[in-house]
């Protein structure tokens, strides 16, 4: 059945009215500001131009935050990718309570990652934190904790990020290895291909498209970290473990820089627009092949 315009009109108009008050008028708000040296406390408002966008790219502390957030998407992504396909895997055959694991397998992701954040800080820091127990046993006073070592901070929020995430991505990559055609596997085991083998050829031509699709979702979640960093190290020691929104959200809410944090938020906005639009990109050559 075809819509009508008017039909389409009553449909959407009750979207674009919510997406325009919640989410167009704030972000053109914020777009101003970066032009502007708005702040709520100021009597009075000045053009600007692009000293707010030049103030935060010249800064040491933003370029700390796009060092770490790229060595953070480019060694978690591909992780995550990584154990999420093995998971997945392992569970395409039937096995009993395989069901249940898929559950399972949602709950680390299902956590919000401010309450995540809280559960790791209390695991890694103070007297009864798992390293405090493990220094007990092996005679040790006192074990440093991973996210007070400015070497160690940022590996520390990785490794916490892919544990949440990955068993999110072997979710999302089981149904697409079991609408994998039976026939295939049976092929490829009778030409005599090894597990490696059938994961080249068979799994990984057939996952394309969801797989190109699930990076580029880690990627746009990756340059968007903010909550678990805030709890867990705040951005420390010094800035070993600082993100871009971080970055944002201290110019804004902690120095009271406003222009500047939204001038921040914006560079992440379009960095994530540019992830976006190169999947776009990427998805019409796949189709075209």
């Amino acid at each position: 059945m075809r819509l009508t315009r008017r039909d389409r009109l009553f449909l959407f108009a009750p979207l674009a009215v919510l997406l325009t008050g919640w989410l167009g008028l704030p972000a053109l708000l914020g777009l101003f500001a970066t032009f502007s040296t708005y702040s709520p406390f100021a009597t009075s408002i000045h053009f600007a131009g692009l000293s707010n966008y030049l103030s935060v790219i010249e800064d040491r502390q933003f370029g700390a935050a796009v060092r770490n957030i790229t060595i953070f998407t480019v060694v978690a992504v591909p992780l995550e990718l990584a154990i999420g396909f093995g998971v997945a895997y392992l569970l395409r055959r039937p096995i009993r309570g395989r069901g249940l694991l898929r559950l399972l397998l949602l709950l680390p992701w299902l956590v919000s990652p401010i309450a995540n954040g809280v559960m790791w800080h209390f695991l890694l820091v103070g007297a009864h934190s798992i390293l405090d127990f493990a220094g007990g046993w092996l005679a040790q006073s006192s074990i440093v904790s991973p996210i007070g070592d400015a070497r160690l901070a940022l590996p520390t929020i990785i490794a916490v990020e892919i544990w949440r995430e990955a068993p999110f991505v072997a979710f999302l990559l089981l149904p697409g290895l079991l609408a994998v055609p039976a026939e295939l596997w049976e092929h490829a085991t009778l030409d005599g291909a090894s597990w490696i083998e059938q994961v080249f050829t068979v799994a990984l031509p057939s996952l394309r498209p969801l797989l190109l699709a699930i990076t580029m979702l880690l990627v746009g979640l990756s340059l968007g970290t903010f909550d678990s960093v805030l709890i867990l190290t705040g951005g420390g020691p010094g800035s070993a473990s600082v993100t871009p929104a971080l970055y944002s959200y201290n110019q804004a809410f902690v120095i009271n820089n406003w222009p500047a944090g939204a001038a921040s938020a914006w560079l992440i906005a379009l960095a994530v627009l540019g992830v976006g639009l190169f999947y776009i990109n990427l998805a019409k050559r796949s189709v075209t092949r």
